[in-house]
C-alpha cells in the first residue's frame, strides 16, 4: 500500500558516523557508564549499519529535513536520538545474561533518552530497520513490542499492554508489521497483531487485530473484528530475539 522508494544512499559518509561515534560517547557519558572505551566502541559497531539506516531513512523520508545536512539530526535533543539509544540499549541486553551492570547500563541509557527527548523505547522492545519516530514527544513503546522494517511514527503514540499494574510476565504489547505508519495520539494496546502496511490515523485506539492494508480514522473506516491472526511473526522480525 505504501510504496518505499528505495533509500538514495546506503552508507553515511565517514564526518557524519564520526560524529554518531561522537553520540555514543555523549551518551555513556549521561547515565556515567561504567563500560570501558573498547566495549562502548565494540557496542556502537554491532549497532553500525541499524543506526546508520534509521539516520537515512529518517532525513529522507522527513520532508521538513530531507533538503537540509543530515548532520543536524545527529542531537541529543533529536527524536533519532531516542531510536540511537535503543539501538545500543538493546544491543547491552541482549547479551548482558547474568550481568547487572550491563543490564543497569541499558536501562540507564534508555532512561537517558527519555529524559532528553520525552520518548521512552524498553531496551527489550524488538524493532526493525529504517525506524523513524518524527516530533516524538510522549511515545511509548512497551518491553514487548514487535514491529517490523520502515516504519513511521509520529508524537504522544501508546504501543502498550492493557493492564496497569501487576501484568503477567510474556508478551503483553502490539506487534506490528512492516511499513505501518501510525499517526499522533494513536494508542495501540495488548498483544495484537497489525499487519504491514496499515495507516493508523490520529486519536485511534486499537485493542483488536488489524489486517494487513488497513487505513483506520478515529469515527470513520471499517470495523476491527478481531478475527485476523498471523500465525508466525512477520519475517521482518525474524532474527532480532
Amino acid at each position: 500500500m505504501y510504496n518505499l522508494r528505495p533509500l538514495a544512499r546506503s552508507t553515511l559518509e565517514q564526518s557524519t558516523f564520526d560524529l554518531l561515534r561522537c553520540l555514543a560517547k555523549i551518551a555513556f557519558d549521561l547515565i556515567h557508564s561504567s563500560l570501558d572505551t573498547r566495549t562502548q566502541q565494540m557496542t556502537l559497531d554491532a549497532v553500525k549499519e541499524e543506526v546508520s539506516t534509521d539516520l537515512l531513512a529518517y532525513h529522507e523520508r522527513d520532508p521538513s529535513v530531507r533538503h537540509k545536512p543530515i548532520s543536524c539530526l545527529v542531537s541529543v535533543y533529536s527524536t533519532y536520538f531516542a531510536i540511537f539509544s535503543y539501538r545500543l540499549s538493546h544491543q547491552l541486553i541482549r547479551h548482558a545474561g547474568d550481568d547487572e551492570g550491563t543490564t543497569r547500563e541499558a536501562m540507564h541509557l534508555s532512561f537517558a533518552a527519555r529524559s532528553n527527548t520525552g520518548i521512552e523505547i524498553h531496551p527489550e522492545a524488538l524493532i526493525g530497520k529504517r525506524f523513524v519516530i518524527d516530533h516524538g514527544w510522549g511515545t511509548v513503546i512497551g518491553q514487548t513490542v514487535e514491529i517490523g522494517d520502515d516504519c513511521y511514527l509520529l508524537n504522544n503514540i501508546t504501543l502498550g499492554g492493557r493492564d496497569v499494574a501487576d501484568a503477567h510476565d510474556g508478551k503483553r504489547h502490539p506487534t506490528i508489521g512492516d511499513r505501518v505508519q501510525i499517526c499522533a495520539r494513536a494508542k495501540v494496546f495488548g498483544p495484537i497483531i497489525v499487519g504491514d502496511d496499515c495507516f493508523i490515523g490520529p486519536d485511534v485506539t486499537l485493542t483488536e487485530d488489524l489486517a494487513r492494508g488497513t487505513t483506520l480514522l478515529h469515527g470513520r473506516g471499517p470495523v476491527v473484528t478481531g478475527t485476523f491472526r498471523e500465525a508466525e511473526r512477520t519475517p521482518a522480525l525474524a532474527g532480532l530475539s
